[in-house]
């Protein structure tokens, strides 16, 4: 009897515990769906002002185009080759009687000396600690970011170590102000939540599908990005470009395809990856952002 007891509140405890479990993720999947739903109404009111940041960069960018198109290709000049002379034979020294009378040296024109130019300094990269995006409330510490190579069944891969409660610089991309690829990643719904902000800013109604595993939104162009460097120099960029990739149950042909926005660029650009949704890491998100001035 006493045993059928215990059972009987073992099993209580452990109703009364799954019922907790299931309010609490509940909970927090409806609390994500309203932070998601603030997020993308606030995007929305603020639509227009993003709308002309991003045509500005817009019209930007085809000026350069044009001013590149335009100027005159410099053709370079080719010197007629220089005629070099055959080297005349070495005369056979003659046998001559030592001079009696001692002849003066004569004084050959020295040339001036040539000042060396003093070495030119290199400027130290500028190297982003804090970026924000004012639209998403998003303000993070910024440091270098490694990888690390582990073993798995199929050999070894080289992992990103992201940074817990800060967003990581990839080490091998470009600084601020450099022509090429600044790859910042951070962590979306672990560890600080650096990035939550871009993953819940997502919206599943306003994409656009590239290919079976890529979508395109509009709903972060126009935004702007600010790097500032250890002097505390903000560096404005404008997000031009969104993207959702598929990588859970995709080929590793498919997520090596996905890395593709982190590859080296001939352009100056930003770009910030993260996971969605918010709640999950099934995919990854692309936030690509171009100079503003």
């Amino acid at each position: 009897m006493r045993g059928n007891n215990i059972r009987r509140s073992a099993g209580a405890v452990l109703m009364a515990a799954g019922l907790l479990l299931i309010l609490g993720v509940g909970g927090y999947f409806a609390w994500s769906e309203v932070q998601a739903a603030q997020v993308q109404a606030e995007l929305d009111a603020g639509a227009a002002a993003a709308a002309q940041r991003a045509t500005s960069v817009a019209l930007n960018e085809m000026e350069q185009q044009q001013v590149a198109a335009a100027a005159p290709t410099a053709t370079p000049t080719r010197r007629p080759p220089t005629a070099t002379l055959p080297p005349s034979p070495t005369a056979r020294p003659q046998a001559t009687r030592a001079a009696t009378a001692t002849t003066e040296p004569t004084a050959e024109p020295t040339a001036p000396p040539t000042e060396t130019p003093a070495p030119t300094a290199t400027p130290e990269p500028l190297k982003p600690v804090r970026m924000t995006i004012p639209d998403l409330k998003v303000d993070a510490k910024v440091v270098d970011m490694g990888w690390e190579v582990k073993q798995t069944k199929n050999g070894p891969v080289s992992e990103w170590v992201i940074p817990k409660n800060a967003a990581g610089h990839h080490i091998n991309s470009v600084s601020i102000g450099q022509p090429g690829n600044l790859v910042i990643s951070g962590h979306n719904n672990i560890y600080g939540q650096v990035f939550k902000p871009i993953s819940q800013a997502w919206n599943n109604d306003k994409r656009v599908q590239v290919d079976p595993f890529t979508d395109k939104s509009e709903v972060l162009n126009g935004r702007e990005i600010v790097l500032y460097d250890a002097d505390g120099e903000p560096h404005p960029y404008v997000i031009t470009e969104f993207y959702r990739l598929k990588d859970t149950g995709v080929s590793t042909e498919q997520r090596i395809k996905n890395g593709r926005f982190i590859l080296p660029t001939e352009d100056e650009r930003v770009t910030i990856i993260t996971c969605w949704p918010p709640t999950n890491n099934t995919h990854r998100l692309a936030v690509i952002a171009k100079p503003a001035n």
